[in-house]
């Protein structure tokens, strides 16, 4: 077994963070392992290390000639050949296969999705292919495979993680978003607060190509200043149903109902069912209710931030913000406002749109 393999054998029980460490460690090098498995839920992260793989070996050849890529289910033999045929002119060829299910366990006739017994069989004979091949995969491919579905179970997936990397790439925490955020906005010459960029990050889609395309947005607006505001990005944000939600509870707490019956039409224009705005509402004002509570118990911060925890720590400090500026007979009110709106809609009583400018229109009194 070469040197390299060894590397990877070394690392096989480690950690995820670990083996995305070992996977930077081979495009440092620019020495790529002959097998990757690549899954998770931030396609951003994928396609990053794709790319940065596909870099190392394709570099400049335009034409393909030592790419060979497959989609969907695909015969195991036409991989198999891929991978066994030298490359052109170079030292390495990548072979890429992106949603291949060779990495799903098969399922069940009562499941939803559901697969004959021939069409299982058949798959677990080609998971039983590949596992046996993939030591053998020549030192001159680089074999990648990007998939939706992976069962850690599998004795494939186990042969991948021996002889290569199996790395899951999903959703970053806030807390590793708003330094990613700072970075992206230095990248441009400016410069951002903590402050603005946890609101980006609280206010936006938790995925990192919307908070890129946010990025790109601002800093092509503000054209030559270097510093981003956080009104720069309350201003040119694409509105979300949590960003709009912020300001809502602001104009609830400020009892500024025409604000608030504003920002409802911002909501329906952005095309949110009233059914979620209101639950959102709910859920948002039952949440002050506890804030509220806390704090007029004297909660610390510690015990505040333990009772919310997963909260995104610029949403908390909203938070605290909007429960001080309100009393709890008035959270508790509108909370049951909520309450009886869902229940009025449900039985037809009431429009939901309606019931919510009433519920917006009567938080002056």
């Amino acid at each position: 077994m070469s040197a390299k393999s060894n590397y990877s054998k070394n690392y096989s029980k480690s950690e995820n963070a670990e083996v995305i460490g070992v996977l930077k460690h081979h495009i440092a090098e620019k020495k790529p392992a002959r097998v990757y498995l690549f899954f998770g839920t931030e396609p951003f992260l994928i396609d990053y290390y794709t790319s940065e793989i596909k870099k190392i070996i394709v570099g400049k050849d335009t034409n393909g000639l030592n790419l060979t890529v497959f989609e969907n289910k695909v015969d195991i033999k036409n991989i198999i050949d891929a991978c066994d045929t030298f490359p052109v002119f170079a030292d390495k060829k990548l072979v890429l296969v992106k949603n291949s299910q060779l990495f799903r366990k098969g399922k069940g006739a009562n499941d939803s999705d559901a697969v004959s017994g021939e069409e299982e069989e058949s798959g677990n004979k080609n998971q039983e292919i590949l596992k046996d091949y993939i030591p053998q995969i020549p030192e001159s491919t680089c074999l990648l495979f990007i998939e939706n579905n992976v069962d850690k179970r599998l004795s494939v997936y186990k042969s991948v993680a021996k002889h290569g990397l199996a790395a899951e790439f999903n959703r970053l925490r806030s807390s590793e978003l708003v330094p990613w955020v700072m970075k992206g906005f230095r990248s441009f010459k400016k410069t951002v607060s903590p402050d603005a960029a946890q609101y980006l990050v609280a206010a936006s889609e938790p995925d990192m190509y919307t908070l890129k395309n946010e990025i790109l947005k601002i800093c092509s607006y503000v054209g030559k200043r270097n510093e981003i505001t956080l009104d720069d990005i309350k201003t040119l944000a694409t509105p979300t149903i949590k960003s709009v939600i912020f300001d809502l509870l602001d104009a609830v707490a400020q009892r500024n109902s025409a604000r608030a019956l504003c920002l409802l039409d911002d909501m329906l224009a952005i095309k949110e069912p009233e059914q979620k705005i209101l639950a959102m509402l709910a859920k948002q004002t039952g949440e002050l209710l506890k804030m509220k509570i806390l704090l007029d118990k004297g909660a610390s911060q510690t015990r505040i931030e333990e009772y919310f925890q997963g909260k995104h720590p610029y949403a908390l400090k909203i938070m605290m913000q909007q429960a001080r500026a309100m009393d709890e007979k008035y959270l508790r009110n509108l909370l049951h406002a909520c309450m009886e709106a869902d229940t009025g809609s449900k039985k037809g009583l009431i429009d939901l749109k309606l019931a919510l400018e009433v519920i917006l229109s009567n938080i002056n009194s």
